[in-house]
């Protein structure tokens, strides 16, 4: 059985390794469009902010490990055409013909139509390539332009701040910064926390031009108020859209924001053709709508359904996922999981929500912090279905407590308000604020 897989970040060579786990019989071919298979992209801004210095550790596992347990994989190459029909895909000037189909290639970052915005000072957070080169650049002396404070936008920031004293300057199109991710109040304090740092912050604003210099290098970026930004290092971290122009056309069907569908076995609506990772739409969990989830869990564990699906074990579901993410902004902590206030809004689901402002452990151990909790449930199942928190010193760990009782659609009622949490003076107090905030919202 040959199973062809194009791309070869978490979801492909997850399955490419699983499959070879599964039946070392299975042949394998992986076609990718890069150099190295594996990288771990999450790892870039840590690379440039030097919490290590070899870019090699970005890659989980070299090409020639792969090829070493009987997996083929041809770099340096995109495949540019499936021929669903004849189970054929075309790369180059050559052909090979599959059993089973899989596409994981993943998701690429939106960049706007700006003019100037092909100066060789402006990067993505996307390939190995682009952290060297954003290290490289960075200087003590440099001008900074971080567009978008989204997660990997906001990483960006603080270890460039960590690494240089470089100016920074963010900009954002919308009011606040993580909007999509975090309620107003939460917003807040991270913004306040991006003024502590003498970082610039700039609102409902976009950038209209980048200004050229020499050497096809910016100088500035014209927003659309008329302020001149000086920069001379931009980075766009505005998101990332599904990887599929080549699929369009097709008969593959795809979401209007060009993620394949598939169904729960991760299956499209193509025989023997499979598709995961960023370049699909998923369940959401708790409603089960459909979602694209640009996260590495959601990948990895994508690639384990799909190996299993192929090699026959068992019929594998993807149940779906909750978006839980997690961020560290210099002392800030945040942590999320459950269904964004828009989705909330957009549905008319009626919920009750409570907002607890509280301190991570006792007062008499010292280095107590400001904790806040926020918590929704729908009215209608008296589940929870968002949870958000915001503190230091690990306390928003709670939030995987919380990402359980979610998960297991637990009812909030007076059961639930006396649940068994572990308290110690240093981690937290007699009434946690979990217990506060069940209370409350009881």
């Amino acid at each position: 059985m040959k199973t062809v897989i194009i791309g070869g970040s978490a979801t492909g060579m997850g399955v490419a390794a699983k499959l070879k786990r599964l039946d070392e019989k299975n042949e394998i071919i992986v076609i990718q469009d890069k150099e190295y298979v594996s990288l771990g992209a999450c790892g870039i801004p840590y690379f440039v902010g030097n919490n290590f210095v070899d870019a090699e550790i970005l890659i989980a596992r070299q090409v020639e490990k792969f090829e070493k347990s009987g997996i083929s994989i041809i770099n340096n190459t995109k495949a540019t055409k499936i021929d669903f029909e004849n189970k054929c895909v075309d790369f180059e000037d050559e052909k090979i013909f599959y059993d089973n189909l899989v596409i994981a290639v993943g998701a690429k970052p939106i960049i706007p139509d700006i003019k100037n915005i092909e100066a060789n000072n402006i990067f993505t957070v996307n390939s190995k390539e682009d952290g060297i080169a954003i290290k490289n650049i960075i200087s003590d002396m440099s001008k900074v332009l971080v567009i978008g404070s989204g997660l990997i936008g906001l990483e960006m920031v603080e270890n460039i701040k960590h690494n240089t004293k470089a100016e920074i300057s963010i900009i954002e199109k919308a009011d606040r910064v993580l909007k999509n991710l975090f309620d107003e109040e939460f917003s807040e304090l991270v913004e306040q926390e991006i003024k502590s740092q003498n970082i610039n912050l700039y609102k409902e604003n976009e950038i209209m031009e980048f200004i050229k210099g020499s050497d096809n290098k910016v100088c500035g970026a014209k927003t659309i108020k008329g302020e001149i930004i000086p920069c001379d290092v931009v980075i766009l971290s505005i998101g990332v859209s599904p990887n599929t122009d080549f699929l369009k056309n097709t008969k593959l069907e795809l979401e209007n924001n060009g993620a394949i569908k598939i169904n729960e076995y991760c299956e499209t609506n193509i025989p023997n053709v499979f598709a995961g990772g960023d370049c699909c739409s998923s369940l959401s969990y708790l409603y089960k709508n459909s979602k694209t989830f640009y996260l590495a869990t959601v990948a990895n564990k994508q690639a384990k359904i799909i190996a299993s699906n192929i090699n026959q074990i068992k019929s594998s579901k993807f149940v779906g996922a909750l978006g839980t993410t997690i961020i560290r902004f210099f002392d800030l902590e945040l942590a999320r999981s459950g269904e964004n206030k828009m989705f909330i809004q957009m549905n008319n689901i009626e919920t009750k929500e409570i907002l607890i402002k509280d301190k991570d452990h006792t007062n008499y151990v010292a280095g107590q912090q400001e904790l806040w909790l926020r918590i929704i449930i729908d009215c209608k199942t008296k589940e929870i279905i968002n949870a958000q928190m915001i503190g230091k010193n690990k306390s928003v760990l709670r939030i995987y407590g919380l990402v359980g009782l979610i998960w297991s659609r637990t009812k909030v009622n007076e059961a639930l308000e006396q649940i068994d949490l572990p308290y110690s003076p240093s981690f937290s107090r007699t009434t946690d604020i979990i217990h506060i905030a069940l209370s409350k919202l009881i």
